[in-house]
């Protein structure tokens, strides 16, 4: 099924995971506050997503990719509305990452959720005849949690994965004191990016469950050679006669930064719902 972005956010998604079970990982989620953010307010969160990181062992690459591609074709038999869609992307270090949407907190799928879903449609056995086949898979689940997706640091409300199949997030580690901080250089980054009409959407995140004070950078591009190169944030800025505000920003969000992490995804259609 081709989006138009609904896909990276837009509406609710879900499919949980866990080492046993591929798309198993029940978490008992409490109540979560974003502490030291008076800046944020609830119009300014746009959607919930769920991050999960899968490791796949090169022996079980094919099984876990036919898995998720049954239940790919399973979800199209039984018609299910894009609030049970996922995203599918590898990372260039052969990493899974499985991306679920949810409008909030309260309607995040968990498991049950998910097989109550195919069992109401019919289809109870098969998804669990699927999930069974795959517990049998050596999955290493490296990461699992929930950012949100704030408007005020991101160029774009949604984007097309068919336009833009590819992407680099960038996680900074910022310590509570530095929020602040990290919320006006955001807002000064935008605003540059807007104003330079720079070509690749930027859709920027703050953790929540599992992940408080990261905050994660994801750009999205169709090339990465040209993402790389002419499309290059210091190129373009410089073209545009910008590059030190761009420079004063990077080093501000260095500065106060403790660590960071960078993934370059592909998306995988045939993997996705």
């Amino acid at each position: 099924m081709e989006k138009s972005r609904k896909e990276w956010p837009n509406k609710a998604k879900s499919i949980e995971m866990n080492k046993i079970i591929i798309i198993v990982s029940i978490l008992m989620l409490g109540p979560f506050l974003v502490l030291g953010q008076k800046s944020i307010q609830a119009s300014d969160i746009e959607i919930h997503t769920k991050l999960t990181f899968l490791k796949v062992p090169g022996r079980d690459v094919a099984s876990f990719e036919q898995g998720m591609g049954l239940l790919r074709e399973l979800s199209k038999e039984v018609n299910f509305t894009e609030n049970f869609d996922w995203l599918t992307y590898k990372s260039d270090t052969d990493q899974y990452l499985i991306i679920n949407f949810s409008n909030g907190l309260e309607d995040v799928l968990t498991i049950e959720g998910y097989r109550n879903a195919f069992h109401e449609k019919g289809a109870g056995k098969a998804f669990d005849a699927l999930m069974k086949a795959m517990a049998d898979l050596s999955i290493s689940v490296e990461r699992n949690y929930i950012i949100q997706m704030l408007l005020p640091w991101s160029t774009v409300k949604a984007i097309s994965v068919s336009e833009f199949p590819l992407a680099t997030m960038i996680e900074y580690d910022i310590p509570t004191n530095d929020i602040e901080q990290f919320d006006i250089t955001m807002r000064e980054l935008v605003a540059l990016l807007k104003k330079t009409n720079y070509p690749y959407p930027l859709e920027s995140n703050r953790g929540s469950i599992g992940a408080y004070g990261t905050m994660a950078l994801v750009w999205f591009y169709d090339d990465r050679d040209d993402y790389m190169g002419k499309n290059n944030l210091l190129d373009w800025m410089e073209r545009h006669g910008a590059k030190q505000t761009l420079q004063s920003i990077m080093n501000t969000l260095n500065s106060i930064s403790e660590s960071t992490r960078t993934y370059n995804l592909r998306y995988k259609k045939t993997l996705s719902y």
